[in-house]
């Protein structure tokens, strides 16, 4: 089962994962607007610069799996042990129904380059810190799956663009429009809340 976009043919897996991702974006960008509300302007630019650069580095599908366990151990540290094995087993979930239609192989043998390794550093920094603006006090079971789903696509959505076929410079660009328009989606939503419930001078 797939879904046809002119040329271009997503399947459902991949299809979920642009999804939580896109979602993701939007959350950030709704925050993103909170925090420049609050004067957190360096927090801020900081998360704004890790998720572009994120953009770039997700889809090379380089530190995934290590961004999904340091978001289970974000789960644990903010919350406690029942909602991490949530955030696990909605992640594993996925990564084992995905991961069989994969007719990619791993090169095991081959090291890392010094831009695999900034991508790896900057796919775990951004997945902690979309978890982090998720996982909001108290922290419920549909946050922790949320948060599961998330860190999930981002492991997956590389290999899961891989198997279609495109070129690296396609996947980068469908990725950048996805990323891209869903986190002005989440600023201009946020924007707008606080123009129609809050007075101006609430801002200052």
């Amino acid at each position: 089962m797939a879904l046809k976009v002119g040329k271009l043919e997503i399947g459902w897996r991949l299809f979920i994962s642009l999804s939580a991702i896109a979602i993701a974006y939007g959350f950030i960008g709704a925050q993103l607007v909170n925090l420049t509300r609050f004067h957190d302007y360096w927090i801020a630019g900081l998360i704004l610069i890790v998720s572009i650069l994120a953009a770039i580095a997700i889809p090379q599908s380089i530190g995934g799996l290590l961004g999904a366990i340091a978001v289970i151990f974000t789960v644990y540290l903010r919350s406690d042990l029942n909602n991490s094995l949530i955030t696990t087993g909605v992640c594993l979930a996925l990564y084992i129904l995905s991961f069989a239609d994969f007719s990619y192989e791993a090169n095991t043998d081959q090291k890392l380059s010094i831009w695999e390794i900034i991508a790896t550093v900057v796919t775990i920094a951004f997945t902690v810190s979309a978890a982090m603006l998720v996982l909001r006090q108290p922290v419920t079971w549909v946050q922790s799956g949320a948060v599961g789903v998330i860190a999930a696509a981002i492991t997956l959505v590389g290999k899961q663009f891989l198997d279609t076929g495109l070129t690296p410079k396609a996947i980068a660009k469908i990725f950048a429009i996805v990323t891209g328009s869903s986190l002005a989606i989440g600023i201009i939503y946020r924007i707008i809340f606080y123009l129609i419930f809050y007075k101006p001078e609430s801002y200052y």
